[in-house]
C-alpha cells in the first residue's frame, strides 16, 4: 500500500507540473515589457520576420503597414540600415482583460545607407492583444519623433 501511495503522489506531482507548464502565460506588466523588449530585440538584429510575427494578423505599424505581410514588405526597405542601438522606455501600462496600452519613449541610434550615423529619438504607444497560446501581440504601434 505504502508503494502504491507513493506512485500516487508521484503521478500527482507530474500531472500538477504538466499542466502548470501548459497554463497560458500571465497577463502582466512585466509580460508586456517582456514583448517590447523582444521588438527592441528583434529591431536591433532587423529581423523583420520576427518583426512582423509579433504583430497580431491584422496589427498596424502606424499608418504605412496593415497585416503581418505589409509590415514586412514595409520593413524590407530598411534591410540596408544597421540598427547600433535600440531601447524603449516604459511610462505606462494599462492592462483591461485581453489588452494592453504601453506608452513611453524610444532612442534608435542606426547607420543609414550613406554611412552616416543618424540618432532618433521619440515617442511610442503601443496597443497590445493577448493571443492564446502565444501571448501578446502588437494590435498597434505608433511612433512620433521628437527634436
Amino acid at each position: 500500500m505504502n508503494g502504491m501511495f507513493r506512485n500516487f503522489i508521484g503521478l500527482l506531482c507530474l500531472i500538477t507540473t504538466f499542466f502548470s507548464a501548459c497554463r497560458p502565460k500571465e497577463r502582466s506588466t512585466e509580460s508586456v515589457e517582456q514583448a517590447m523588449q523582444n521588438y527592441n530585440r528583434y529591431i536591433l538584429e532587423m529581423d523583420v520576420d520576427s518583426i512582423a510575427l509579433l504583430y497580431a494578423p491584422d496589427g498596424e505599424l502606424g499608418k504605412m503597414a496593415k497585416g503581418r505581410d505589409s509590415i514586412r514588405r514595409f520593413l524590407d526597405n530598411f534591410k540596408r540600415y544597421k540598427v547600433l542601438s535600440q531601447v524603449s522606455t516604459t511610462n505606462l501600462i494599462k492592462i483591461s482583460r485581453d489588452t494592453a496600452l504601453q506608452s513611453g519613449s524610444y532612442t534608435q541610434k542606426v547607420i543609414v545607407p550613406v554611412n552616416d550615423t543618424v540618432t532618433v529619438r521619440g515617442l511610442f504607444s503601443t496597443k497590445w492583444i493577448w493571443m492564446d497560446p502565444t501571448g501578446w501581440h502588437i494590435q498597434r504601434m505608433e511612433t512620433q519623433p521628437v527634436k
